[in-house]
Parts: structure tokens; sequence; C-alpha cells
């Protein structure tokens, strides 16, 4: 008997499907003048945005972007995955510096068998470890702004998840299985990106103004500890810590709240949106290939109906396999025993799907909490 243990649970882009290109466009405010580092910055950003789109696995978005500030045509290959990035063109609208890519991205989603699937996460308000670091510049909403943000990114650009927003104070402390069996069965999203905010203290200055604060120049750090967790297992999929710094601009009694767009134009800003970029392309990818499982939410007549649809990447026609649920099986953890029945999509709407059974094998023994799996390549 096989035993399986798995878990339930704005971008200007345009394609060309005849050609399989991609077109995305990256921003970045100039600053002082320096038009050479914003085209850098806008041409990473549009990098960034077509690779996450196409559902690529790209190591460093700065080797690609480097080849496209110094090349005109053919800038970088990787192995079947970007066949070629052009530089298409670009504008300055205002204090803005905007970049157009095009790029002709193969994503191998054949790789494993949850690729092309996206899975329901959830992502809560990220902490402030040191809350009294936020007082100068008036940061203390960075912390759910940064975590909203990486939800919209994810949203919008994300091929392996459904992000879904949870209004919680804290859950970035390691969590007890009671807890994670409660958080599952509250919002049937099998996994959890959680993440604190470290450190925003200022360093050193940057100038010799000796009025300290009526010119203050100093650097601005950025530290976040992010983790993706599966709930129904208790295990980490995800660790990661990412640092950044910028220059700090403001005098001490300045306000600049996060919720401002001001803030996300000026050199800190930017440096955290690259970061929340980072951890978005991250997640994605560590996700790609993390099993597909759709709850059963009716059994009847020979046929049950999911709780995933089109948002999940179902389409008609596609087999899935049914996973008998088996509770009380170490601790609250849950198992899930392969049967031998297969279903097929005949009904699809944006959040369910009705299926129905391949082979004519009567579903009477499936029951509403077991779960249906992607167990062969699309």
């Amino acid at each position: 008997m096989r035993m399986l243990f798995i878990g339930l649970g704005l971008l200007l882009i345009s394609l060309n499907t005849a050609a399989d290109w991609i077109e995305a466009s990256g921003q970045a405010v100039i600053r002082g003048g320096d038009e050479t580092d914003a085209r850098a910055r806008a041409t990473e950003d549009a990098v960034r945005r077509a690779l996450l789109y196409a559902g690529a696995s790209i190591t460093s978005v700065q080797q690609v972007t480097n080849g496209l500030l110094t090349e005109s045509s053919m800038q970088w290959q990787s192995q079947a995955e970007v066949r070629q990035i052009e530089l298409v063109r670009e504008q300055r609208i205002g204090r803005t510096l905007e970049v157009t890519i095009r790029a002709d991205i193969f994503p191998q989603h054949a790789q494993c068998q949850g690729a092309g699937y996206k899975k329901p996460v959830l992502i809560s308000p990220f902490p402030l470890r040191h809350p009294q670091q936020s007082v100068i510049g008036d940061l203390h909403p960075l912390g759910e702004v940064s975590a909203r943000k990486l939800h919209q990114q994810l949203q919008g650009l994300s091929n392996s998840t459904i992000p879904t927003w949870l209004e919680h104070p804290d859950l970035s402390r390691p969590l007890s299985t009671r807890e994670r069996s409660s958080l599952l069965q509250q919002t049937n999203a099998d996994y959890l990106v959680t993440a604190s905010i470290e450190d925003i203290s200022l360093g050193e200055r940057t100038d010799m103004n000796l009025r300290f604060w009526s010119d203050a120049r100093r650097e601005r750090f950025f530290h976040m500890r992010l983790q993706l967790q599966q709930l129904s297992t208790g295990k980490v999929l995800f660790q990661q810590e990412y640092r950044t710094q910028a220059r700090w601009d403001f005098r001490k009694r300045t306000s600049i709240t996060p919720h401002d767009h001001r803030f996300w134009q000026t050199s800190y800003g930017e440096a955290v949106s690259r970061v929340l970029d980072a951890a978005v392309m991250d997640i994605d990818d560590a996700l790609r290939c993390e099993p597909f499982v759709a709850a059963i939410t009716e059994v009847g007549n020979n046929r049950i109906q999911l709780q995933s649809g089109q948002n999940a990447g179902l389409r008609h026609g596609d087999e899935l396999t049914i996973l008998y649920r088996q509770q009380g099986i170490q601790g609250d953890n849950t198992r899930f025993r392969i049967s031998p029945l297969t279903v097929r999509i005949t009904e699809l709407g944006f959040d369910w799907a009705i299926a129905v059974s391949s082979n004519e094998q009567l579903l009477s023994n499936v029951q509403v909490g077991d779960v249906a799996t992607k167990l062969t390549e699309r």
C-alpha cells in the first residue's frame, strides 16, 4: 500500500503567442539626474517581472540586467529557459525612467508534477523586531505595508500561488501543531509565509556636515527574515534572510510613512522594494514543484466538487487522482492514502470544479475531506 504525506490546502505585460515573446516594462525614479543608475534599476525591474510572469527560475537577475545594458540584440542565454532578451525602448516620464524589454522565455513546467498549478498561501503582517527603530521617519507601518506589497506582487505575478491576506498580529513565532491545524481548517490554505523585519536602524553619516540634523545623510538598513511553511506537516520549505541598505536623506523629525507613495520613490524605499521582489521570486520558485491538491467539498451521483478551479490552473479534461484522508496518525498531522480512483474535470468555475470518474469506477468510498491531486505530468 502506497502512502503519500501531503497537505491541503502594476505590471505592463503583453504576450505574443505566435512568437512566444513576453514584453515587460520596469520603472525607476531618476535620482540626482543619474539616468544610468535609473536605467539599471528599471531594466532589472522589467527583467524580474518578465521572468516571474513566465515562471522561469533565474538565480541572477543582475547578470541578465548587465547584459542588457551592454548589448543591443541577443543579450543572454540560459539552459533552455531564457532564449533571448532584448531591450525594446526607454522613455522618460517626469522624474521616472521606463524601460521596456522583450523576452523569449521557455518555462520548464514539465520538470515536476506540481508545476503549472497554484497553491493557496497565507500572508500576514510582518512584525518589527525593534519598533523603537521606526520612530525616526515614522516607519511604524513598514511591516504591514511591506507584507501587503508582497501579497499584491504574488497576486499579480506569481504562477505558483493563490495568496490570501490574513489579518493576524504575529505569526512569525513558532506555531504549535494545534495552531497550524486550526489555521488550515479555517482558511483551507496549506502554506504560510511569515517574516519579521529584524533591523531598520540608521548607520553612520555619509557626509561631513557638522550640523547633524540640518542636512542628515545616513545609510539605513533593512534586514528581513522570511519563512515558508507547510501547515499540515509543519515542514519548513524555505528560509531566507534578506539584507540591504540605502541612503536616508531625511531629518530627524521628518515623517515619510510607508503608506505614502513618496516613501517608495526614495532610495531606501526602492531598496526595500527590491528585497520584496526577490522574496516574491523565491516564494514562487519554492512552491512551483509542491504537489497540487484540491479539497473535495461535495460527493454525489458519482461525481465530486473541488474547492479549486481556474484560479488554481485547472482545465477542462484534467485528470486527477483521489487521495483518501487518514487522520490520527502522527499527532494532528494529516496523511493521505493514494486510491486507485481517477477523475476528470468536466465543469469549471473560477474557484470550483466538477469531476467525474474517468474510468467508470464508482466514487462511493470518496468522502468530503478527501482530496484530488495531479500525480502525472501535464
